[in-house]
């Protein structure tokens, strides 16, 4: 009688754990980047939820969003260039953010990724 062999083979599970270490340094270097930008997106979508918060004029809402990135320790993103804000009308507001962030991956590999979002704003009086 003879026994097929079960389960993987050695350079099956090699293919498995460089499969896996591949994925977790991707999401080491993509983590950060998300958090930042969602921390942006929660300070430019916060006037419009928050009643606390009073923006009278465009030069208080660029503030606002200044102070807010310093408060969160985003560095990486130059707010005079990602982020344009507009008076739409009274008391409205059109913030874009745009902006990419380069990762280095490997030697010559680097992850790329590209923000463009735009919010209305209106402050709750």
């Amino acid at each position: 009688m003879r026994h097929s062999q079960k389960g993987m083979s050695f350079f099956g599970w090699l293919a498995v754990i460089t499969i896996l270490i591949f994925g977790m340094v991707v999401a080491m270097k993509l983590i950060p980047i998300y958090m930042d930008h969602f921390a942006l997106r929660k300070i430019v979508t916060s006037v419009s939820e928050d009643p606390s918060i009073k923006i009278g004029s465009l030069r208080d809402l660029t503030s606002h969003i200044t102070k807010g990135m310093q408060i969160n320790s985003i560095r990486d993103i130059n707010a005079s260039e990602a982020i344009n804000v507009k008076a739409s009308g009274a008391d409205v507001y059109t913030v874009t953010i745009k902006y990419e962030v380069r990762s280095p991956m490997l030697q010559t590999v680097d992850l790329l990724v590209h923000f463009d979002e735009t919010h209305i704003v209106r402050p709750i009086k």
